[in-house]
């Protein structure tokens, strides 16, 4: 009795650990899941992570920035009903800042430099509107909307109107000096 009992306990044994050394498909996948969170949790943020957030928030704020300079500058520009009128100098503030902003945003979003007309002979009214026009496209351009989707039709789409906003900016500051 003894010996058959030795004999079924290591038949058993034998069977247990056959069945823990293969575990099925299940089990595979909750140890990788295990696994992964316990790491996600064990693993302390990434030391850039904060850096990246920051440089995330201050290219939202350009952008947003770019908008309310130019919307600004058109409605001081063409609004009638204002008293006061705009001066050249106000102008030319507000074409530097833009140019400064479309600058940073050409480089945050590594848009590429594409060469635009070298046509300068604008006039600052029918300027503006150009400009006004080129920020609106540059703005509403999808490839600012949809995250993580790189479209390189929209990206050349989006460094056109960038250059053509950086070529107006300049061809109307220049203007604005003039005189």
């Amino acid at each position: 009795f003894a010996q058959l009992f030795f004999v079924f306990l290591i038949l058993y044994s034998a069977y247990n650990s056959k069945a823990q050394t293969r575990p099925t498909p299940q089990q595979q996948v909750r140890n990788q899941q295990w696994s992964l969170d316990r790491e996600r949790t064990q693993t302390p943020p990434h030391p850039f992570a904060r850096d990246r957030r920051q440089a995330e928030a201050s290219v939202r704020k350009d952008f947003v920035q770019l908008q309310i300079v130019n919307n600004n500058l058109m409605e001081r520009m063409f609004d009638r009903s204002s008293t006061q009128q705009i001066t050249k100098k106000e102008i030319r503030s507000s074409l530097g800042e833009i140019k400064k902003l479309a600058q940073r945003l050409r480089s945050s979003f590594g848009i590429p430099k594409i060469k635009g007309d070298a046509e300068s002979d604008v006039l600052l009214a029918p300027g503006l509107l150009q400009l006004h026009k080129a920020v609106v496209s540059f703005v509403d351009n999808p490839l600012f909307q949809q995250v993580g989707v790189y479209d390189a039709e929209l990206a050349s789409k989006a460094g056109k109107d960038v250059g053509e906003v950086l070529r107006l900016a300049d061809a109307l500051r220049k203007l604005t000096k003039e005189d």
